[in-house]
């Protein structure tokens, strides 16, 4: 099955099934996980591939102001059982527009802000990506869609969690996250970026850490993880209540055998 999914106004959009899990042989199962960047701009044949894709619930981390901005299409939730909103502060409006507007603001300083904010995912806002282990425990049916406005970092770090507790290596969970960088090209970006913020007179190459997707930036998430917990195990059994019988429920559900 191909990982992702063409969409005309949502290029991010990816199925993150597939994955082997190697200590058990067994691999993710297509058609359960999804990920995507908002849902604002879906043309009618977009519509009707996600409404076939049958998601159950929809988990939004957006902030209201950006749910606002691009308020995903009603048809879009008219499918969906549960769509349940998450606001996640980090690389927001005003985070980073008080970063980029800084006087003298460079690249490299915008570069440190994105692995910042995504420390920031992981030691922060654990109650938020709760909610959708809680959704994955609470339904052996339920197929997910995780988004915020680029299915960038915020989607990124869940997507990488839920694979974590699948059992996934580390490597391809950063193969999984590192493939925006193909649907997701910031100097397409840039100037949606610009208008969204106000970023009038900041130079391109100031903006461009922001719509980037850099190994650092989920490296950042899983390095704070580890300062907090020791291990993978331990941060989503600390941070999650995910522990060995929760985490083989969800491999029964959610993996198969190759």
């Amino acid at each position: 099955m191909s990982r992702h999914i063409p969409l005309d106004g949502a290029p991010n959009f990816r199925d993150f099934g597939g994955y082997p899990v190697a200590r058990t042989g067994r691999r993710v199962k297509y058609g359960r996980l999804f990920r995507a960047g908002h849902l604002a701009d879906l043309s009618l044949a977009d519509l009707t591939v996600v409404a076939d894709l049958g998601i159950s619930h929809l988990y939004d981390f957006r902030r209201s102001f950006e749910q606002e901005y691009k308020p995903n299409h009603p048809s879009v939730l008219a499918t969906v059982d549960h769509v349940i909103h998450l606001d996640i502060t980090p690389g927001n409006h005003t985070g980073s527009l008080e970063v980029v507007t800084r006087t003298g603001s460079l690249p490299a300083e915008i570069h440190k802000f994105m692995c910042d904010i995504n420390r920031e995912l992981a030691l922060s806002h654990q109650s938020s990506f709760e909610r959708v282990f809680e959704g994955l425990l609470a339904d052996p049916d339920a197929i997910i869609l995780v988004h915020c406005a680029a299915g960038k970092d915020r989607t990124g770090f869940a997507a990488a969690l839920i694979l974590l507790a699948l059992g996934v290596e580390l490597d391809v969970v950063m193969q999984d996250y590192l493939l925006t960088q193909r649907y997701f090209l910031p100097h397409q970006q840039i100037p949606a970026l610009r208008d969204k913020y106000g970023f009038d007179g900041v130079q391109d190459e100031v903006l461009e850490p922001i719509v980037a997707t850099r190994r650092e930036y989920l490296q950042a998430a899983l390095d704070a993880m580890l300062e907090h917990s020791g291990s993978i195990d331990g941060y989503l059994l600390d941070a999650f209540g995910v522990g060995e019988v929760e985490r083989q429920l969800l491999s029964e559900r959610l993996t198969e055998t190759v």
